[in-house]
């Protein structure tokens, strides 16, 4: 660990002596230029995130990165949405308007032709254990997740410190192992409101990203009675494939125009 610390203590010392003097036509461009573009490649790893209360809620084996998948719904999306194992294929963006606000944007490289951008997201077990140790059980034996997504964005408001926050994804197959719990749930599908229809009228090889891509916004409001959330768009398809209850098929599940945009919630601590 402190090879880490001392090599990110000196790499400023390290850039520092590689610079060059700027000159003012140089320096003119630089400062004309606006906001910041980040392209990132990333695959996340996670070895443990344990809440703390009186007892303990573990996440042990977090992994975020690509869903290392050529299809999704049922259809290949081209290029940009075949990235392996990593989380790439994204641009983000990050401005200051002139009223203060803050805005972060991330969306598909445009280098890739635009498109989608393919997301996988893994848990080992999810446990519960008393403070000392001295008991724990598991709840889930694992979560996989692989989707697609275009778009997120999230705005700060520079008086209020209110938080908007917008996102268009799919989840393509979700799979719930809780066997300690009897349960296990096998191939979620959560898309559009449009999905089930452009499904039977189309067929899968014809669906559009407006039928898979789920558009999803909240607004966060931070005040001394806690953390208000607001769900203002949410209008999904959701269909489980089987659900298995000890170990036996108990059949399939579809939800049609599950709108659950207005949704209120607040957060807070208690005694």
């Amino acid at each position: 660990m402190r090879y880490v610390f001392s090599l990110c203590f000196l790499s400023p010392c390290f850039a520092l002596a590689a610079l060059d003097p700027v000159s003012d036509a140089q320096l003119a461009d630089i400062s004309g230029q606006s906001g910041i573009t980040i392209i990132t490649s990333a695959r996340l790893t996670i070895g443990q995130i344990e809440y703390r209360d009186e007892g303990r809620l573990q996440i042990n084996q977090v992994v975020l990165g690509g869903a290392n998948r050529s299809r999704y719904f049922g259809k290949d999306w081209g290029y940009s949405s075949r990235s392996g194992d990593r989380l790439d294929g994204t641009m983000m963006t990050i401005d200051v308007l002139p009223d203060g606000d803050l805005v972060l944007s991330a969306f598909v490289d445009p280098g890739l032709g635009g498109g989608v951008i393919d997301f996988g997201l893994s848990t080992g077990q999810i446990a519960l254990s008393a403070a000392d140790d001295a008991h724990r059980a598991t709840l889930i034996n694992s979560v996989d997740i692989a989707g697609l997504a275009t778009q997120y964005r999230m705005k700060v408001d520079a008086q209020t410190t209110d938080i908007q926050i917008q996102a268009a994804l799919g989840i393509a197959d979700m799979n719930i192992d809780a066997a300690p719990l009897g349960v296990r749930v096998n191939n979620l599908i959560l898309a559009n409101h449009t999905y089930f229809e452009s499904l039977e009228d189309w067929g899968s090889s014809a669906l559009s990203l407006s039928d898979v891509q789920l558009p999803i916004g909240i607004n966060l409001h931070a005040s001394d009675l806690g953390l208000d959330i607001r769900l203002v768009r949410f209008f999904a398809d959701m269909n489980i494939g089987s659900i298995e209850l000890a170990q036996e098929s108990i059949g399939s599940v579809a939800v049609d125009d599950l709108n659950l945009g207005g949704l209120n919630m607040r957060i807070s601590g208690h005694l």
